[in-house]
């Protein structure tokens, strides 16, 4: 389910960029928030983390989990979380923005193409944040953080107008 659920999220995220100009991609809605820009970098970012530890993780064959994580936090926008890494304060043009996006999705489809649920059957990885999870939960994980930050890219474009 997720796995077609994170192409379609990251097609409205790509779409959300369309028709922006530098200086929108670029602009603050206030000082201590992200740009629209900064929440792409922190996607691609994040994406690139995420898959990196479930490819290695899966290559290594080690730890069983098999029970999913909670990740309901990622549903409820209200519930503020730390990121562990700031994005960049560097402007971006969208074509960077749709590289940096493009580049990080080829490691989802490599992990996609080379491994199945089954394949991974009670393999886990350890993440900084939820601790031993199924490696093929990383799809939901993807998929509910680019869904968090694509709601908050659609509320950044309404306050900067």
């Amino acid at each position: 389910m997720w796995e077609s659920k994170v192409v379609e999220i990251r097609e409205r995220v790509k779409k959300n960029l369309d028709g922006l100009s530098y200086e929108k991609l670029n602009q603050k809605p206030s000082p201590q928030e992200w740009s629209i820009a900064q929440i792409v970098l922190h996607l691609s970012g994040a994406e690139t983390r995420f898959m990196t530890l479930a490819l290695d993780s899966a290559k290594s064959q080690s730890g069983r989990s098999e029970t999913d994580v909670d990740l309901s936090v990622f549903d409820d926008p209200a519930q503020k979380l730390k990121a562990p890494i700031e994005p960049s304060n560097m402007k971006q043009s969208r074509e960077e923005l749709l590289k940096v996006l493009d580049e990080s999705r080829s490691l989802t489809n490599q992990f996609l193409m080379n491994y199945t649920k089954e394949g991974l059957d009670r393999q886990s990885m350890n993440h900084h944040r939820f601790g031993e999870m199924p490696i093929w939960q990383v799809l939901e994980l993807l998929g509910k953080h680019e869904q968090r930050h694509l709601q908050q890219i659609e509320d950044v474009k309404k306050r900067i107008g």
